[in-house]
């Protein structure tokens, strides 16, 4: 996606690769407000759930333990409280403060398709916001929906097991586990356009997911491929903070007393939020590509606005 056709003035659908492109042109021209926004909304769950997590293990035998030395019901009872804690404070972020990250980056994504400046701080905020809500509402639906989908196939082997037949229920479990994983990428899919839905066409709740079913019509394969292709990508960039948590780590157990190994946890916890964080956004990023690369593709939208610009350029 080139910066001349990144908008959606242009009168061709983009590419596969063009649309991969736009996620990283995005990033890059609006680094500093996706960044601050998905650290604000999940980084702070995501660094208490790692620093408990490398708490528990620098306590089980330094910040790299053998597992086999110590059993998980061991000691430091302070240490497995926090991780059940934490846990809990990373799935409540990602679960309701997520949407508002994802409202404020689909906004973001939206300027940079229409050609617009790189969205000030603020304005990114103010996105969460005003959208943060009607997001939020809409993926609960949306998730629940996708779940008790998923959860039709694995019935008939629960209700086995239940029955006390668990020796058969593994004949049921399997198919059912296999269609259950199917439905659940294949709805994921099909309301993946929500969001951009909901900042372009101040649609929500159900007429949002109606209408991300109807723009992902006949389009899952290629939807399918970019996220598949994209979450290769972001693996490799995964691997990034876990080479410099080795690096840290090894002169750390090195030289540091036991007693603080709470400062490098600290240090590797905060890197993996960070990292974590922009890793979050190209998610959000790409559905909004989608979105408007379907409406162009099944709908005309660039004639549409070209024929609304000459419109007002002659009046």
């Amino acid at each position: 996606m080139t910066e001349e056709s990144s908008p959606i003035g242009t009168l061709r659908p983009w590419r596969f690769t063009e649309v991969l492109d736009g996620v990283f042109r995005t990033l890059r021209t609006n680094l500093r407000s996706v960044w601050m926004v998905c650290g604000t909304f999940i980084g702070l769950g995501t660094f208490f759930l790692y620093f408990s997590i490398y708490q528990l293990e620098s306590g089980r035998g330094g910040l790299y333990f053998d597992p086999y030395e110590a059993p998980l019901s061991s000691s430091h009872p302070a240490d497995w409280m926090l991780l059940v804690i934490s846990g809990m404070v990373y799935i409540l972020s990602y679960l309701f403060l997520g949407p508002l990250a994802g409202a404020s980056v689909t906004g973001i994504t939206r300027g940079f398709v229409r050609g617009e400046a790189a969205l000030p701080l603020k304005h990114a905020f103010r996105l969460a916001v005003r959208f943060g809500g009607r997001t939020l509402v809409t993926m609960l639906i949306k998730w629940l929906l996708i779940m008790g989908a998923a959860l039709v196939p694995l019935t008939p082997g629960l209700l086995v097991g239940l029955a006390g037949w668990w020796q058969v229920a593994p004949v049921f479990l399997l198919p059912g586990g296999l269609v259950s994983f199917g439905l659940l990428i294949f709805f994921y899919i099909r309301f993946f356009l929500a969001v951009p839905v909901i900042l372009e066409e101040n649609t929500a709740y159900w007429g949002a997911l109606k209408r991300s079913w109807r723009l992902t019509r006949r389009s899952f394969w290629r939807t399918f491929g970019l996220l598949f292709m994209l979450t290769l990508i972001l693996y490799v960039f995964n691997m990034l903070p876990s080479l410099a948590q080795l690096l840290l780590m090894i002169p750390a157990e090195m030289f540091l007393p036991p007693e603080w190994f709470w400062v490098a946890n600290l240090i590797q916890a905060f890197l993996m939020a960070v990292v974590t964080a922009l890793l979050a956004a190209p998610t959000w990023i790409v559905a909004t590509l989608v979105y408007f690369e379907r409406r162009a593709r099944k709908e005309g939208l660039d004639l549409i606005r070209e024929t609304g610009r000459l419109e007002e350029s002659a009046l």
